[in-house]
């Protein structure tokens, strides 16, 4: 029963952080909600990318409803999702022009959408202590828990191969060169065993290296953007790459690689083959299991 007990402890703190989450997401939402029921709407033209060290903010200007021009600055990201001269729909409170939307569902939805997520992990994980808790035997557990992840990764996948085909059908090619490659660090820390069995932990520095790309769209606009970061680069500044682009979005633009274009959805494919393999392979064990 102590076991029993201790586990019930665990879930609620693990279901009690979960919840948080969950309640930081949905507030996310409706504050983009809020925009979307209630704000006036605006034509808006992007005037600038500021950067702000590694981030760049898109800089907008859109004219109020009393004919006053207003220019406002968005929150930055790691990679530009807007070049100069893009129109977009800016949605406004009347009362405080300041607190604005970009209408695209990225902006409204993205941040609310990967809190979410977050929070749904940590109660899955909240969910397999209290069924601990409860005596649910570990392998059912384990089993549902992997069988999420690979619906989840399945889900993530046909949205990554879908937006892929879509761009690689209707997009329009150019020739791009890369301006630079940008390397971004990160400080992990990592545990190595010693000859004598103990262990040591230590901080590495890791790396990636993320292509930035300039071409011109038929209509004669300079766009550049970021291509698909990695922890190596086969690329250099100065090197000629074929560009697929959208022609309504031009910075919605890939470079015509396998990295680019596929990996992702490969990649989300492979983790739902792997969980639900897993989950395949433990059922069809307990099955064979004498009673």
């Amino acid at each position: 029963m102590a076991l029993d007990r201790s586990w019930r402890r665990i879930s609620w703190v693990i279901l009690g952080i979960g919840g948080l989450f969950l309640a930081g997401g949905l507030a996310l939402g409706w504050g983009s909600l809020r925009h979307v029921l209630y704000a006036e709407r605006a034509d808006g033209e992007v005037v600038d990318i500021r950067r702000e060290g590694d981030m760049y903010a898109p800089v907008l200007r859109f004219r109020l409803a009393s004919g006053e021009t207003q220019e406002v600055k968005d929150l930055g990201s790691g990679a530009p999702d807007f070049a100069v001269g893009d129109r977009v729909t800016v949605l406004y409170m009347p009362d405080e022009p300041e607190d604005f939307r970009i209408d695209t569902f990225e902006r409204l939805w993205f941040s609310s959408i990967f809190v979410l997520v977050f929070a749904s992990l940590w109660l899955l994980f909240g969910g397999i202590a209290w069924g601990l808790a409860r005596g649910v035997e570990l392998a059912v557990l384990g089993e549902g828990a992997f069988a999420v992840i690979a619906v989840g990764a399945t889900v993530l996948g046909i949205l990554a191969l879908w937006n892929a085909v879509g761009l690689y059908t209707n997009g329009l090619r150019a020739q791009g060169t890369v301006l630079e490659v940008r390397r971004t660090s990160r400080t992990e820390d990592e545990t190595v065993p010693r000859s004598d069995g103990s262990e040591v932990r230590r901080q590495v520095e890791r790396s990636s290296y993320a292509p930035v790309v300039r071409f011109t769209t038929n209509e004669g606009r300079e766009i550049e953007f970021h291509g698909r970061g990695g922890s190596e680069t086969s690329l250099v500044e100065g090197d000629r790459v074929t560009v697929i682009y959208d022609p309504a979005h031009p910075i919605r633009a890939s470079i015509a690689t396998f990295l680019d274009f596929w990996l992702p959805s490969a990649a989300a494919f492979g983790v739902a083959f792997l969980f639900g393999g897993s989950v395949w392979l433990s059922r069809w064990s307990r099955r064979r299991r004498p009673s």
